[in-house]
This record gives C-alpha cells, structure tokens and sequence, in this order.
C-alpha cells in the first residue's frame, strides 16, 4: 500500500476519533454531530493535505466545519442527514475542504479567478467556493480561515437553491444547478459526481454510541 494511502487512513480515523471527542460546542444534537463527523470522515482528502505537516491544521478545521455543519443543518428546512450531505458534497466537490482554499491560499487555477486592471482577483471564497452577494456580504471579508462563517454563507445559499430548478432535473441534481447559479435547464459538468457524492454521504452509518461506526 502507497504511503499517502497510509496516511490518509490514519489521518480519517484519527480525525473521527477526534472531531467526535473535542467538537466545538454545538446546538447540534450529540448523535446527529456524531454522523456528520463519520460524514466527513468518508470524504477525499485533497493531495496537499496529506502531507504530515498539514495533520494538525486539517484536524483543526475539520473539527470546526463538523460543529458548523451540524448545527446549521440541525435547523435546516430537510431532514438533517439531507442537508448536512448537500453541504458536505457541495464543500467537497469544490474545494475537497483544502486547507489552502479555506485560508484563502488559492492555487491559480482555483476559486474562479480574474484579471482585473492586470492583477489576479479571487472572485469565490472558502470550501464551498461562495461569491460575494447581497446575502452574505457581511461575512466575506472575515470569510478566509473561518469554517463558521463559510458554513454560514454555504448555509445561506443553500436555503435559496432548494426549490429553484426543482422542475428542471430531479433531487438532488436541481439543488446543485441552482446552487451553481447558472441555468436551471443544463446539466452541470460534474453534476453526476456530485450526486454520487451526496448519496455517498448520505449512506453513512449511524455511529456506534462509542463513536465507531
């Protein structure tokens, strides 16, 4: 087996095993922020995160997007395990929850950038790739390096794209289209990737009350 295959078996377990003992203080309840960790747990982990020196940043933020994820999709307008995996595939399709892109340390060819007056500008921030909108102007500029309020914004969005493209596509293909903010009527090009991602998610055990699934 590959050393960064290693690694990152050890890095899953080891961060199940951690976001579930040391999540921060959430309204979430125990079992549903117990699931989401195993969630996240399932996701990829992108190739620049695998180094070792990342293990205690990547640790940190997947502590606080957990706490972050289960709380908003606590009070979500769907059953929380839907929407806790339509955050949780919409973060890892578009960013793979990196840590250079939820610092705002984005690789050239991320976060959608533009040439303005001769410089690169960075038109989408954080793991879930949001722009800076009307609803969620107030978060953007503490946005890099905040899981909470990248959830937040993330949350926001969301909320607005569940019923939009409902009559275009079936659930949850509609929900991705709306949430891109392109046409309601064309598939997105990695759309099919992304619904398996959320069933993915969303076939994830329920814990064990010791925190194994």
């Amino acid at each position: 087996m590959k050393k960064h295959s290693l690694f990152g078996r050890y890095f899953l377990a080891l961060a199940l095993l951690l976001v579930t003992a040391f999540a921060q203080a959430s309204n979430a309840p125990p079992q549903h922020l117990a699931w989401v960790s195993a969630a996240f747990s399932r996701l990829a982990v992108s190739v620049p995160d695998r180094a070792p020196e990342r293990a205690t940043l990547k640790l940190e933020q997947t502590r606080r997007f957990v706490a972050a994820i289960a709380e908003a999709s606590s009070s979500a307008p769907l059953p929380p395990r839907q929407y806790a995996s339509l955050l949780l595939a919409i973060g890892g399709s578009e960013s793979n929850f990196d840590t250079d892109v939820v610092d705002g340390r984005c690789p050239k060819h991320r976060c959608d950038p533009k040439k303005v007056k001769g410089e690169v500008v960075f038109q989408a921030k954080g793991a879930f790739q949001n722009h800076a909108v009307r609803f969620n102007r107030d978060l953007w500029q503490s946005a890099n390096g905040n899981p909470e309020a990248q959830v937040e914004m993330a949350d926001r969005a969301l909320r607005r794209s569940l019923a939009r493209c409902a009559p275009f596509a079936p659930f949850p293909a509609h929900v991705f289209r709306a949430y891109a903010g392109g046409s309601c009527s064309f598939e997105l090009k990695d759309e099919q990737r992304r619904v398996a991602l959320y069933l993915r998610m969303m076939a994830t055990p329920t814990p064990s009350a010791g925190g194994a699934s």
